[in-house]
């Protein structure tokens, strides 16, 4: 085998690939594995181009040519594992990921796989352990689209899936350029090479943890003279404790929210009078949050929750006339507000994964109805105070979960910027949701756009 020939076939389809020309980088990856069948890297390659082609099983035969070939290749480890992984067979993609450590324990892929797979298997320690080591590594990952329109630094912080604004979910990788720079330290963050970038977004969400990153974000962003979106300072004015303070001229409701420690409960120290609602700090889904209606409630609930200190707020019961409660999620676009999903559920703790949407067509009927004119839903002055929200909370991107309370208020719940918004929930069941939630990609990167022009 003639290395430089090989060569020459997998640099013309990368480059095809990067231009966008799929079809174009299959056949010449296809070509040199005619003239060089053993060569795992032009597999390699092909599969890639295949996945992005919208063919995973071509692209899974192709990563296990690969792999026949040169069987402890990181690279087509990984990918395999990656594809795998999409179609839920969790085991064997960990398998895939495991060899690829074993031969390379600092590959920042691999680690960066397991980071994801390891939070969907529901075990987030172990998956911020690894997605630590690909940092310190690597704190800097780019996907350079391949028509580009706009390019955007993304700043982030170390953390689960809710530490920062799933931007991935936002834009056309085929038009957007996201460069994503985690913020470890002062001294990384000033010594990172950074490409061209037309704006940069403080994708980091309020929470304990980040404090530091966004003091960080704070300094970066006043060293630097690209359009800002999403300042610091506002995201931390969404915070539980800040919320109702933030959003005092909204005219909405906002539940009162105290800090308590463990052990201020236990001694009978209740911050509100019974039912209230606890989850720890920092705690985000719901995770270990109940309702508490009395003194046998909040013993059991410190018996099962090691949380040393909890958010605690009364309990607002919220249900609508027909005994069922709704939950409404609206994202706002510099400023614009925008219906993303409704939850209808007999139960007062609703998340869109345990709502019986997908069981009752009129649940869906009456979500499609809120995507296709959120106003029907909120009303006159409900309808100023959803609007008053977005001017209150003054980030450029984020989100809240909201309901109609018993006094025919808006009540929120809880102001977000790494709230989740996807299309990928089954087109034959949600139709509705293809249609509209895009609107949501197309806002962002019309802001991203108009910051831009501002700026030239």
């Amino acid at each position: 085998m003639h290395e430089s020939n090989v060569q020459a076939y997998n640099d013309r389809g990368i480059e095809l690939r990067a231009q966008g020309k799929l079809r174009e980088a299959v056949a010449a990856f296809s070509e040199g594995i005619v003239a060089f069948p053993n060569a795992a890297v032009l597999y390699n390659n092909l599969a890639i181009s295949l996945d992005e082609l919208g063919a995973p099983k071509e692209a899974l035969l192709a990563y296990e040519s690969a792999l026949l070939r040169a069987p402890s290749w990181v690279p087509a480890l990984v990918g395999k594992g990656n594809l795998l992984m999409r179609d839920g067979k969790l085991e064997q993609a960990r398998s895939f990921f495991e060899r690829a450590l074993d031969v390379q324990p600092g590959s920042v892929a691999a680690n960066l796989a397991l980071y994801e797979l390891l939070q969907i298997a529901g075990d987030p320690q172990r998956a911020i352990e690894h997605q630590r080591r690909a940092l310190e590594a690597q704190q800097l990952y780019s996907s350079r689209a391949p028509n580009e329109a706009r390019s955007l630094l993304v700043l982030c912080a170390p953390g689960d899936w809710q530490a920062n604004v799933p931007v991935d979910f936002l834009i056309d990788r085929s038009t957007t350029s996201v460069h994503k720079l985690y913020l470890l330290d002062e001294t990384r963050m000033r010594a990172a090479r950074l490409p061209r970038y037309d704006a940069v977004l403080c994708a980091i969400a309020e929470s304990p943890e980040a404090a530091a990153p966004l003091r960080l974000a704070q300094s970066f962003l006043a060293a630097q003279e690209r359009p800002a979106l999403n300042r610091p300072e506002r995201v931390l004015a969404t915070g539980r404790l800040e919320l109702a303070r933030t959003l005092a001229g909204a005219g909405c409701t906002v539940a009162p929210v105290a800090q308590v420690e463990r052990a201020a409960l236990a001694a009978g120290a209740l911050p509100f009078a019974y039912p209230f609602i606890l989850r720890p700090v920092g705690s985000h889904a719901g995770h270990d949050l109940e309702r508490i209606g009395g003194a046998a409630d909040l013993a059991a609930y410190l018996a099962k929750t090691s949380a040393r200190s909890l958010f605690a707020s009364p309990f607002v019961d919220y249900r609508s006339a027909d005994g069922h409660f709704r939950k409404y999620r609206i994202v706002y676009v510099d400023g614009e507000p925008f219906p993303v999903h409704l939850a209808v559920s007999p139960n007062w703790m609703i998340h869109y994964y345990n709502a019986p949407m997908a069981e009752h067509q009129w649940m869906r009927d009456e979500e499609a109805a809120f995507l296709a004119d959120w106003e029907s839903a909120f009303a006159g002055s409900l309808g100023e105070a959803v609007r008053g929200v977005g001017r209150e909370v003054g980030l450029e991107y984020f989100g809240i979960d909201c309901a109609i309370g018993p006094d025919g208020r808006l009540l929120v719940f809880e102001a977000d910027p790494a709230m989740l918004v996807h299309t990928t929930d089954p087109a034959e069941l949600y139709p509705y949701k293809h249609r509209y939630v895009p609107r949501i990609y197309r806002a962002f990167e019309a802001m991203v756009d108009r910051r831009k022009g501002a700026d030239t």
